[in-house]
């Protein structure tokens, strides 16, 4: 299974152990080796010679092992395209079974007019490999549309932290705290966080409450300075970077998450890590999101780019102790679906379908 570098930042390397565990949990033998950045501050000459090192490095132990499939965890973009077809060309001789699993990405682009150079580089992957795994019936649904006799099965990824030992949600006994609404991800435009800053000082200006904000990015000095224009620097905290323990804490500490995304990506690592905290969920219904979560019950959904309804279901949460409770309570219920054992045993079906070692559909 090759995957992501330990150090560099990012959900892969943060679930990818995880899924490793339990698939051997599960009698696999899984040989993990890292594919893609070395650190996140790598050059891009760094990228191409570390990329044509792995390559030899991989298809030695291709041609040297016994293995039955080769998984390459990456993403359906051009980066990501011009960094896996060389490994594809270079190892379809030597694994019997190669298969993609992509982590979000551009399959839009597949059923979109134009992007020809995108799509041929993915018909030559989508040909060449023996299947492909993603994490949406969407992004399923488009490769098919696009690569009819290709195989494309949806999967999860497994909950980094199954056995939280957070509390149970507190209920209306706490309304006496200010209410934390959370956003913890990557700072960029896409994952919505500049729209949540927008529609936090339309809640604020309602009612006591405070935004935590956790994670780094291209947006970061953008938003503070926006939250001061807003006057909202003492209600606004930006946390940074924080670290895997650390951040059990943070959703512990939160009534609300919220994550109005329309970056390309499958399903969000935060949403079940927040779902395990027993956190009622504001995102919007694409991919994963529309695949896993149930309006008014897991999760209250808005339109991408819409400060003011994702507004009105922030203070929709923040009004109403009852619904807040029983979407919590849904919420940790509903994540045992991604609990590694469940991972690895859809994974593992998936597997089985591509290579060809079961008969079901």
């Amino acid at each position: 299974m090759l995957s992501p570098h330990a150090t560099v930042r990012g959900p892969l390397p943060k679930h990818t152990p995880v899924l490793v565990e339990a698939l051997r949990d599960a009698g696999c033998h899984v040989q993990s080796e890292p594919w893609g950045r070395h650190s996140d501050d790598e050059s891009l000459m760094g990228r191409i010679w570390s990329r044509a090192r792995d390559i030899r490095h991989i298809r030695v132990l291709v041609r040297n092992s016994d293995l039955d499939v080769m998984v390459v965890k990456t993403s359906h973009d051009w980066v990501s395209l011009l960094r896996d077809l060389p490994l594809l060309l270079v190892t379809r001789r030597s694994a019997p079974h190669i298969v993609f699993q992509f982590h979000g990405g551009r399959s839009d682009m597949l059923v979109a007019p134009k992007a020809w150079l995108f799509k041929a580089a993915s018909w030559v992957l989508f040909k060449l490999a023996d299947g492909v795994l993603v994490l949406s019936a969407e992004e399923a649904r488009y490769a098919a549309e696009f690569h009819p006799s290709g195989k494309f099965y949806t999967v999860v990824n497994p909950l980094v932290s199954p056995s939280m030992t957070l509390p149970e949600r507190p209920g209306a006994e706490s309304s006496s705290q200010v209410p934390t609404i959370l956003f913890a991800s990557r700072l960029i435009e896409e994952k919505g966080v500049c729209d949540l800053l927008e529609a936090f000082a339309r809640v604020r200006a309602q009612r006591t409450c405070r935004l935590v904000v956790a994670g780094t990015g291209p947006a970061e000095e953008r938003l503070s300075c926006r939250a001061k224009e807003l006057r909202l620097s003492a209600d606004v905290s930006f946390l940074g970077h924080v670290p895997a323990d650390e951040l059990l804490v943070v959703y512990r500490d939160a009534d609300v998450f919220v994550l109005p995304t329309y970056w390309p990506e499958g399903f969000p690592t935060a949403i079940t890590e927040a779902m395990a905290a027993g956190l009622p969920v504001v995102t919007t219904r694409l991919r994963g999101m529309a695949d896993h979560l149930v309006e008014r019950e897991n999760a209250l959904f808005v339109a991408p780019k819409a400060p003011h309804e994702l507004a009105d279901a922030i203070q929709r949460l923040l009004d109403d102790d009852t619904l807040r409770a029983r979407m919590s309570t849904a919420n940790r219920a509903r994540v045992n679906d991604f609990a590694p054992p469940a991972a690895a045993t859809r994974y593992l079906d998936a597997l089985r379908k591509i290579t060809g070692t079961s008969h079901e559909a």
